[in-house]
């Protein structure tokens, strides 16, 4: 996990970036949004379980936390769930009734702490309200985002993510170029039935989503990019239907990724100077 940084005065990023040789790197966010009554927005991937919390800590006291903002039950957002419930005995878990049950599965949610969100909902957290949004783009039906209707900030869930050249925590310092090419290819890898959608329809649920204006757009797997980037990140999306449909690797090039992914582990690593 990388060190934590701040987006927006009240919007704290706790990120990860999953190198995949060959291809680039992958961010995998979680948020802290510093509303009267905090909230966390997903919660990692479960590798980094020591270092989520250390770095949520940093953030805010886990205690201090009203509420958990689910946006889907994937591991990459569920890593430290459990954890974050056991130091936070005031938050509420936010999410699709669905996930709640399907998580219950296979650790012991307590469902009476749930509350169950649904598109369209809005959620008072003391000096602002959260209002329940459909992402254009996900890999899970029970994907719900969240917008911010006193600062225009977007949580858009796996929407608008992006394969990267490399780490970043400003999406408008990636190469344009990089980033429309690496936002293609994560869409056509995660939400691959966008290959089937009707075209007009899609166009009009991308509408739904410039209807929102937002200032900021926080996507699970992208850094913090401004509003203004909205209208290209658009224009990626209405091109995924008819752009190459994404393969995933033949055991040959996963046996490469991972002999790769070894060695760069087993590099020695410089050491700071005193």
């Amino acid at each position: 996990m990388d060190a934590p940084y701040q987006a927006a005065p009240d919007v704290h990023v706790l990120p990860a970036n999953v190198a995949l040789p060959g291809v680039g790197v992958l961010p995998v966010n979680a948020y802290v949004l510093l509303a009267e009554e905090p909230v966390l927005i997903d919660a990692g991937m479960g590798v980094d379980g020591d270092q989520f919390m250390d770095a949520l800590a940093s953030i805010i006291d886990p205690k201090s936390l009203r509420w958990i903002w689910l946006t889907h039950d994937d591991a990459d957002h569920t890593g430290s769930l459990q954890r974050v419930f056991e130091v936070a005995p005031s938050a509420r878990l936010v999410t699709h009734a669905f996930s709640a049950l399907r998580m219950a599965s296979w650790w012991p949610v307590p469902l009476d702490r749930v509350h169950a969100i649904r598109v369209g909902d809005r959620l008072p957290v003391g000096d602002r309200t959260l209002r329940a949004v459909a992402p254009p783009l996900y890999d899970s039906p029970l994907s719900t985002g969240l917008l911010d209707e006193a600062t225009g900030a977007l949580f858009s869930v796996d929407s608008f993510g992006a394969l990267l050249p490399e780490a970043s925590q400003d999406a408008g310092e990636v190469p344009q170029a990089a980033l429309a090419g690496g936002m293609r290819a994560w869409a056509t890898s995660d939400s691959p039935w966008a290959h089937l959608v009707d075209r007009q329809h899609f166009a009009q649920v991308l509408d739904g989503v410039r209807r929102l204006q937002p200032t900021r757009i926080f996507s699970s797997h992208l850094p913090a990019a401004s509003g203004a980037s909205l209208e290209a990140f658009l224009r990626v999306l209405e091109s995924v239907p008819d752009a190459e449909p994404a393969l995933a690797p033949s055991n040959e090039e996963f046996a490469q990724m991972l002999a790769a992914m070894m060695a760069t582990q087993s590099e020695p690593q410089p050491v700071a100077a005193t």
